[in-house]
């Protein structure tokens, strides 16, 4: 396995510490995937066949970072303080106890089941990181042959129903690759649409998805794939895809372009993904300004700026600015009560139309 240069003696060190600890070790999952392919990842997924506890104090006292562990699922999470990402787990095996459900998760000695319970072909397989087998290969399911086919091939008939984000995940796969769906697979995928699968999962699980796709380069591919499945219509109602999504690689900026996409429901669309506070404030502030088309009362922030002006690419530069008039300008000039606001409305909407670019042509629209 050709092993990135940059991460040959960290995993060294890694598998010889995990050896003197009697336990196996392994590099699975994506990032074999990625060293496969010559493409740069900072997350790395490990394995180990017993408690890997000590072996994530021992990686952040080599290199500096901070852990997190996650009971249920035997995993811990090892962020270093150069950027990289280690998940750690232990070899297991899962079911699930009704569709869509998360899964049940318990302790296995083989590798072969950690791998099973993977997405797909390509991401199940492995390399060890113990000195006398460094960067030995373990591929029991083919991974290394639908790579280099370019498919996406999930690993047994019930992918989909145990777990419907795999719909997700496998258009997001294919498009960010250039990749097909294995026949097989795709089949599978079409009755999942038609059975309704992506209704089987929490809105959380599939926010969690519909970001990562949002964070992809090749936005547009996933897109076409996602109409051509027909699974758009779960991510929201009237959701298509809008060549503004090219203008930025933001994830919240092209949030807040489908929001504003979505016009009226736009509002509810991004409130039932559940992103951080801070994000739905820059959202729908841009939202809003874009359903009102009037020039704001006070300064946007630049990200709203951004989603606005790639919504609409026709915009004076003007229409982004705070409205020239204030209030407090048009009451010295002897306006009163509800005038005030009309007239601030006016002005707005001429401003954000181009026809007042001042304080000057503002006044004489006033007056007229």
């Amino acid at each position: 396995m050709m092993i990135p240069e940059k991460y040959r003696e960290p995993l060294y060190k890694v598998g010889a510490y995990a050896g003197k600890l009697g336990l196996k070790a392994w590099v699975v999952g994506g990032a074999v995937r990625d060293f496969y392919l010559k493409r740069d990842t900072q997350d790395i997924d490990l394995a180990f066949s017993g408690n890997q506890e000590s072996v994530a104090g021992f990686c952040i006292k080599q290199w500096g970072g901070n852990k997190h562990k996650f009971s249920r699922f035997f995993t811990y999470r090892v962020d270093l303080d150069s950027g990289v990402k280690l998940d750690m787990v232990r070899t297991r095996k899962e079911t699930y106890p009704y569709p869509g459900s998360l899964p049940q998760v318990e302790p296995s000695p083989y590798i072969k089941d950690d791998l099973f319970r993977r997405d797909f072909t390509t991401n199940a397989w492995c390399f060890s990181i113990l000195p006398n087998t460094f960067g030995q290969l373990y591929d029991p399911f083919g991974a290394k042959k639908d790579i280099e086919r370019g498919l996406v091939r999930i690993l047994h008939e019930k992918s989909f129903l145990d777990d419907p984000t795999r719909l997700y995940r496998a258009v997001r796969f294919a498009g960010r690759f250039g990749w097909k769906l294995a026949p097989k697979t795709e089949r599978l995928l079409r009755e999942a649409v038609k059975g309704e699968y992506p209704l089987l999962v929490s809105r959380d699980r599939f926010s969690h998805e519909f970001l990562k796709i949002l964070e992809e380069p090749r936005v547009k591919d996933i897109f076409q794939l996602m109409d051509k499945y027909d699974l758009l219509k779960f991510a929201w109602p009237g959701i298509t895809w809008s060549p503004a999504l090219l203008r930025t690689d933001s994830v919240v900026e092209r949030l807040g372009i489908l929001a504003c996409q979505l016009q009226d429901s736009g509002e509810e669309f991004i409130r039932s993904l559940r992103v951080p506070a801070d994000f739905t404030h820059e959202i729908l502030g841009a939202w809003k300004v874009n359903q009102e088309k009037q020039s704001p009362l006070g300064p946007l922030s630049l990200t709203k700026k951004r989603i606005l002006q790639a919504v609409s690419t026709h915009l004076p530069p003007e229409a982004l600015e705070p409205c020239v008039l204030t209030g407090r300008e048009l009451k010295d000039i002897g306006l009163a009560g509800r005038h005030i606001s009309s007239a601030l409305t006016r002005v707005r909407q001429a401003q954000w139309e181009g026809r007042v670019k001042n304080k000057s042509d503002a006044l004489k629209l006033v007056k007229k």
